[in-house]
């Protein structure tokens, strides 16, 4: 099949040889034990990686050569088609391999064109194309494949995570930035549950605080702190946790470890709602 709106294809540098260890990794522990958290290592994994994907380009005359960063710029009219992988009922799905031992067991011709494509690359295409199903990754060894629906909602889950971190990033503290945190006068029980139950789950953390701050006597949100190593996946994890509370208060939720200077102010003075020697201290202030 042919997909004429791609603009570029990233071209495999030799130097610098296209590898997934730690997607090959999760995908082996997943087949090994078929746990609910294992298969989201795989999806976190997938989410991180670069696949190749072989394609046929059909260059109108001389191919353009490559610029510096190994991209090639396609001209109009350049077909650019994906060859698919049939099941025995007649579904297809593109392929995406994790390195090129992988694609030389589909094909090992010479000058295989290939592009590198992530997660999101792959849904884009499978949205535009009906009759594909989805994609399986490393079809001819220990593969995994991923459904048109799995992925429209792992898409989804993506955006959100996506837009919130973008949210935070433009909130981000400036230097001349007036703070204010101030103490809540009540714990938000529907944002700290599902919050705990993240927490639970994650044995570096010690404890975590939630204030209110006030940025420039405007800008109000929570303000969470947890005394952990910086962890990017835990905090992903947290705000996937706590995006139906604040999209239902319409309200935003800043994140941070302990260890930093804002951190620092955020736990002074105050009593942490998750303690994992306690548990949920925030019940046991209800029940006092």
């Amino acid at each position: 099949m042919s997909d004429p709106k791609t603009s570029q294809i990233p071209q495999a540098d030799p130097k610098k040889p296209l590898t997934n260890p730690a997607l090959k990794k999760a995908m082996d522990a997943a087949r090994s034990e078929d746990t609910p958290q294992n298969r989201n290592a795989v999806v976190n994994e997938v989410l991180r990686a670069t696949f190749l994907m072989p394609v046929q380009v059909g260059f109108d005359g001389k191919p353009p050569r490559p610029d510096k960063d190994g991209k090639v710029e396609l001209p109009k009219n350049t077909k650019v088609s994906f060859p698919l992988l049939s099941t025995p009922e007649k579904h297809q799905y593109f392929m995406a391999f994790t390195d090129w031992d992988e694609l030389h067991k589909w094909r090992s011709t010479p000058g295989q064109q290939t592009m590198m494509l992530r997660f999101g690359d792959y849904a884009a295409l499978i949205e535009k194309n009906e009759r594909v199903e989805g994609f399986v990754i490393n079809p001819f060894s220990n593969n995994i494949r991923f459904e048109r629906n799995n992925i429209a909602l792992i898409k989804r889950q993506q955006d959100v995570m996506n837009a919130a971190r973008k949210r935070m990033e433009e909130k981000r503290i400036k230097p001349g930035d007036k703070v204010v945190i101030v103490e809540l006068s009540a714990y938000p029980e529907e944002l700290l549950g599902p919050v705990c139950d993240v927490l639970e789950q994650n044995a570096q953390v010690n404890e975590a605080y939630i204030q209110m701050m006030i940025v420039n006597d405007t800008d109000k949100s929570y303000l969470m702190v947890v005394d952990s190593p910086k962890d990017d996946q835990l905090f992903r994890t947290i705000v996937k946790a706590a995006e139906p509370f604040l999209k239902e208060k319409k309200m935003d939720m800043r994140l941070t470890i302990a260890a930093t200077p804002l951190g620092q102010q955020g736990v002074r003075g105050s009593e942490p709602f998750y303690s994992r020697v306690r548990g949920r201290i925030y019940l046991e202030d209800d029940e006092d």
